[in-house]
């Protein structure tokens, strides 16, 4: 090998301490961006549980079980932001309408009822859930029951 001098270093030790360092920076910056983007996905999440829980307070609130019962039927319905105005529901489609830090969630928003049982027939109980989905692949799930 050739030497820089009687002290300097070999061809080897400085290739070796070069991948060394793009090593330890490329892993750096790998941990910094998935701190990021978990950081990013914590405050969606935080934000779409928020609409979630005003939708489904908006719902408890402003329908009746009557109401509900008498649309569902004997099945269960699904309902978003495009099919609401045409599925005849007993609500306003204003609750897919919510928008939190410039981001307006209606296509992000999917309303499950669950189709009647004798029990929930029984006791006078529709139950519903709230699904968002806030961040890629991420959906946060929140039930809710309208009663007599």
């Amino acid at each position: 090998m050739w030497k820089l001098g009687k002290n300097g270093f070999t061809m080897i030790e400085a290739i070796a301490s070069v991948f060394i360092v793009t090593l330890v920076f490329t892993t750096a910056i790998t941990i910094i961006l998935n701190i990021r983007n978990q950081t990013l996905a914590t405050n969606e999440r935080i934000v779409a549980i928020e609409i979630a829980s005003r939708i489904r307070d908006d719902l408890e609130n402003q329908t009746n079980y009557n109401d509900l019962a008498i649309w569902l039927g004997t099945s269960g319905k699904t309902v978003d932001s495009s099919s609401c105005p045409t599925s005849g529901a007993p609500f306003s489609c204003e609750l897919f309408t919510y928008s939190a830090n410039g981001k307006t969630y209606d296509t992000l928003v999917t309303i499950d009822f669950v189709a009647p049982t004798a029990e929930s027939q029984t006791y006078k109980v529709v139950y519903f859930s709230v699904v968002i989905n806030y961040y890629a692949t991420r959906t946060i799930e929140l039930t809710g029951i309208v009663y007599e």
